[in-house]
C-alpha cells in the first residue's frame, strides 16, 4: 500500500522524514504540498492528477490518503476519489482531525479503522489476528510464540506484517488480539459488522492481569498457554520482590516512554516507588482505573502534558525525586543527581517477558548509576 500525506510543507515533510527514519525507507511515502492557490481556491485537481501518477508508477495493491490540518480545515474532501479514478484497487481516505486533539493517536486509530472496508467474509478458522502492534519481530513475542507452539495460525498482524490481501481475509479468524489501543476502534466494527470476538492484551506490567489475558486467549482457543510459563512467573515474583527491596522510598518522574503513563506508574508504584510527576500525551479511558488506584494509594502527584520539557526542568529540584522514566537529557538528569532509564527496546515485547525486562533494567540502573546515570534499555 502506498501512502499519501496532503497538506502544506511542514507536515507533510515531518511525516515522511518520520517513516522513512522508522521504517529505513520500506515503506512508499509520498508527499502532496499544498501551496497558497491550492489552500485558497482548492487541491482536488491537484491531488487526483498526484494520485494518477503515483499510481502510474507504483502499480500499489492500495492507496492511503492521509489529510493534514489545513485541507482539513477548508474543507476539502477526497473521498470522491476512489469511484472517479476507477482504478480497482481501495483507496483510503483518512483525516488525522489533529487541531482536534494533542497527538497522532487520533489518526492512527482512523488509520487502521477503515480497513474494516476491504475485509471479506471467509469460513473462520482456529486462527488470529494480531491488531495494533507496530513494531518489528513480532514474531519473536511471547505471546506468538506460545499461539505458533499450540498450532495456532497468525493470519495476519495488522499493520505492521500484513498484505493488502491478509487484511481482506482477516475475517477468517476466531480470535482478535488488540496489543496497542489505536486498535480498539477497528477491532469494535470487525466484532459488529463480522462477529469476531477480541480481547484487549495490551503493554500490560501486572502479574494478575497478565495471567488473566492468557486464560481468556485459553478459554476462546481451546488451548494451554499457562502451563509453558511456570519459570518465568517465578522469575518474574523473584524480580518484583528485589525490586521492592531496591526501590523503596524512591520518588519518580515520568516522561515519554511507550508505555501507558498511569498504568506503569502503578506498577511502578506497586514496587514501593513513589509517583511525584506524570507527563501524560492524554487522559485515556484506559487510564481511569490506574488514576483511581493511584489516589487510593495516597498518591497525588503533579501531572503535565508532553509538550515542551525545557520549562519543567525547574521543578526537578523542587521535587525531589531519584529516578526519572522516559526521554530527557541525560546530562541534566545527571547534574541534578537523577537516574534515568528509556523503555523503547521493550516496546514490541507482550506478556510476562515485558515487566521481567523492564524490571532486570531497573535492577541494572540501581546497582551500576547510584550516583546518577542513565541506560537506554536491556543491558
Amino acid at each position: 500500500m502506498v501512502l499519501v500525506v496532503v497538506g502544506t510543507s511542514e507536515c507533510t515533510y515531518y511525516t515522511k522524514n518520520f517513516a522513512y527514519h522508522r521504517q529505513k525507507g520500506k515503506d512508499k511515502v509520498y508527499s502532496i504540498v499544498l501551496k497558497e492557490k491550492e489552500v485558497v481556491f482548492g487541491a482536488q485537481k491537484l491531488v487526483k492528477d498526484s494520485i494518477n501518477k503515483i499510481i502510474e508508477i507504483e502499480n500499489p495493491d492500495a492507496l492511503m490518503i492521509v489529510t493534514t490540518c489545513v485541507p482539513e480545515l477548508i474543507g476539502e474532501d477526497y473521498t470522491f476519489l476512489e469511484s472517479d479514478l476507477d482504478k480497482n484497487i481501495p483507496i483510503f481516505v483518512v483525516n488525522t482531525e489533529h487541531y482536534k486533539c494533542n497527538s497522532h493517536i487520533k489518526g492512527m486509530e482512523s488509520s487502521l479503522k477503515c480497513l474494516i472496508s476491504i475485509m471479506e467474509k471467509q469460513e473462520t478458522n482456529n486462527g488470529v489476528n494480531i491488531l495494533g502492534h507496530r513494531q518489528e519481530n513480532v514474531l519473536d513475542t511471547e505471546l506468538l510464540k506460545l499461539l505458533i507452539k499450540n498450532n495456532i495460525k497468525i493470519n495476519s498482524v495488522i499493520p505492521s506484517k500484513c498484505s493488502i490481501d491478509d487484511v481482506k481475509k482477516a475475517s477468517k479468524s476466531k480470535l482478535n488480539i488488540v496489543t496497542d489501543m489505536i486498535a480498539l476502534p477497528l477491532a469494535n466494527e470487525m466484532k459488529d459488522k463480522l462477529g469476531i470476538d477480541y480481547i484487549y492484551f495490551d503493554k500490560h506490567l501486572e502479574k494478575d492481569i497478565i495471567y488473566n489475558k492468557y486464560k481468556q486467549i485459553e478459554k476462546i482457543l481451546n488451548i494451554n498457554l499457562l502451563e509453558s510459563l511456570d519459570n518465568k512467573i517465578k522469575l518474574y515474583d523473584e524480580l518484583f520482590n528485589e525490586c521492592k527491596n531496591l526501590y523503596k522510598g524512591k520518588k519518580l518522574i515520568y516522561g515519554n516512554t511507550p508505555m501507558m503513563a498511569l498504568e506503569l506508574s502503578h506498577f511502578l508504584s506497586e514496587l514501593g516507588i513513589e509517583p511525584v510527576f506524570i507527563q501524560l500525551r492524554e487522559l485515556y479511558e484506559q487510564d481511569i482505573k490506574y488514576q483511581e488506584k493511584l489516589l487510593n494509594k495516597g498518591y497525588n502527584p503533579y501531572v503535565s502534558r508532553i509538550a515542551n520539557i525545557a520549562p519543567l526542568r525547574e521543578l526537578y529540584d523542587k521535587i525531589g525525586a531519584d529516578i526519572y522514566i522516559g526521554h530527557e537529557s541525560p546530562i541534566i538528569l545527571k547534574e541534578k543527581g537523577l537516574m534515568q532509564i528509556t523503555l523503547d527496546s521493550h516496546a514490541q515485547k507482550i506478556g510476562y517477558e515485558l515487566p521481567i525486562e523492564v524490571m532486570k533494567d531497573l535492577i541494572y540502573l540501581i546497582k551500576n548509576n547510584s550516583m546518577g546515570g542513565f541506560i537506554y534499555a536491556s543491558m
